[in-house]
């Protein structure tokens, strides 16, 4: 029984240490590519006789390429750490994140009335999230991060326009949620508030609360249920109440509702005075975009 345990972690071994090798000349490869297509925009920038439709044809093939190298980074943080994770002597090869994930079949809520948002929810409160996991959109040094599903990827308008794992929306750090999870929005303008926007561009149907955050950091809860069933991408419009004025909200995720990687392209907050603005800042309980 010893050696056979032996052989075993002689075998592992050998695999991780493939692994390894093998995510290094991936990663070099990557950042070869890369080069390539930041040379690339420069170039067809300073060409002054390409036409209109050849430039956008440019573009929307860069930009499909800088997807498809996001996609790779993504697969390549997974090949090694991870890869067995021990329940007695149980070996589990890690799942892939590009496989389409389905609204649980099995309803989490019945309406109540006279609950905000006219329904709540059966299960026990979701576990609250690991502080050591936060994500924010911005460095140390206050410049705007440019990291695949990390939360800066919710600043600004929204920008993924089609409904799948795209690299430029945010998503949580794992596929499988257990708990809450939740998105805290800064914008530049304090308004009262009458609506927030949530575009949702891969497996929605997971926000369960919205909060205005108030100067003094304290939470008022302007809604909270369970959103209409919906496919993505979808603008998710919450209607709140009136009398709170904010320049900060927060999203609350719980992601026992819907499986899969739950992702956030855009959030737009609608004052009652008409202004509309997109975020300029985002923290995250989570993010991809983090080391694993």
């Amino acid at each position: 029984m010893k050696a056979l345990l032996v052989c075993v972690v002689i075998v592992l071994a050998g695999i991780n240490g493939y692994l390894a090798i093998h995510q290094h000349q991936l990663k070099r490869k990557v950042a070869v590519l890369e080069s390539a297509n930041r040379n690339l925009t420069a170039v067809v920038d300073q060409k002054p006789d390409i036409s209109t439709e050849e430039l956008r044809e440019t573009r929307r093939q860069l930009e499909q390429a800088q997807v498809t190298l996001a996609a790779t980074e993504k697969i390549i943080t997974n090949l090694a750490p991870g890869i067995y994770q021990s329940q007695g002597t149980q070996a589990q090869i890690a799942s892939s994140r590009s496989r389409q994930n389905s609204r649980s079949a099995t309803p989490r809520a019945v309406s109540v009335p006279g609950v905000p948002g006219g329904l709540e929810t059966l299960d026990q409160p979701p576990a609250p999230p690991d502080p050591g996991m936060m994500s924010s959109s911005h460095s140390a040094e206050g410049q705007l991060l440019q990291r695949s599903w990390g939360p800066e990827q919710i600043v600004g308008p929204p920008n993924t326009t089609e409904a799948g794992d795209y690299a430029t929306a945010w998503a949580p750090k794992t596929s499988r949620g257990a708990g809450e999870e939740w998105i805290h929005l800064g914008f530049d303008n304090a308004v009262e508030v009458a609506q927030v926007n949530v575009r949702e561009t891969y497996n929605p149907g997971a926000i369960s609360k919205i909060a205005a955050v108030l100067p003094n950091g304290q939470e008022t809860v302007l809604w909270e249920g369970v959103e209409p069933a919906s496919q993505a991408p979808v603008n998710m419009l919450f209607s709140l109440p009136a009398g709170v004025q904010a320049n900060q909200v927060k999203v609350y995720l719980d992601r026992r509702r819907v499986p899969g990687w739950n992702e956030i392209d855009a959030v737009e907050l609608v004052g009652r005075d008409g202004s509309r603005q997109w975020a300029t800042s985002a923290i995250a309980s989570s993010s991809y975009a983090e080391p694993r």
